[in-house]
């Protein structure tokens, strides 16, 4: 018996993804503009002289147990059928795609939800904009936006006690593992596709 994952998605390119970022990215930094004490005063690290090499640490250390956490949960359905789904989409990516991303993507969304969202929305509003950014119009990949309004609410803890970089640290490293870990998986093959394959001559 095969395993099964939703319908489609058809392969996305790495490189659309990182040009999407980059939109929320310029987003970030106009928007951060219009601050009146500038935009770099909401992307510095908190904590004094070594508050950039401490946010940086418990940002790597928050986005390592995460990573380990959804791994842990890997074979629940809900987890299950996300990442097939994910691994399906990302089946044309290399690991340079995985990296690239994941990098982009830390840094421009979280300049987007914390450094400039959550100040002016509050922490657990930000998250759930960042839930939304996450959603998909498919009821069964319900755990996604779930998954990332609580991933959210721990990216804001880290920025508001240590800062952007510590946020954007734990950020990339969760989709760098993830990116890295989904890309190498071979897509399963749904029943209507491996029904084709069994009739082809």
């Amino acid at each position: 018996m095969t395993s099964q994952r939703p319908d489609g998605p058809p392969a996305i390119p790495a490189r659309l993804v990182a040009h999407q970022e980059g939109v929320l990215a310029l987003v970030a930094v106009v928007g951060l503009c219009f601050r009146s004490q500038g935009p770099l005063v909401w992307l510095e690290p908190r904590g004094g002289p070594l508050g950039l090499a401490t946010g940086i640490g418990a940002g790597l250390a928050a986005g390592l147990a995460v990573s380990l956490a959804l791994w842990m949960v890997r074979n629940a359905p809900a987890v299950a059928r996300l990442e097939q789904w994910l691994a399906c989409a990302l089946r044309a990516w290399t690991p340079a795609d995985g990296l690239a991303v994941a990098v982009i993507s830390g840094l421009a969304e979280e300049a987007l939800f914390r450094a400039l969202l959550q100040p002016m929305v509050g922490l657990l509003p930000a998250a759930l904009l960042f839930g939304v950014l996450h959603a998909y119009p498919d009821r069964r990949l319900w755990f996604w936006p779930l998954m990332a309004l609580a991933v959210g609410c721990v990216f804001g803890a880290l920025y508001q006690r240590f800062g952007f970089p510590a946020a954007a640290a734990a950020h990339a490293v969760l989709n760098a593992v993830s990116l890295l870990r989904l890309g190498s998986r071979e897509p399963a093959v749904s029943e209507n596709e491996h029904g084709r394959e069994n009739r082809s001559p």
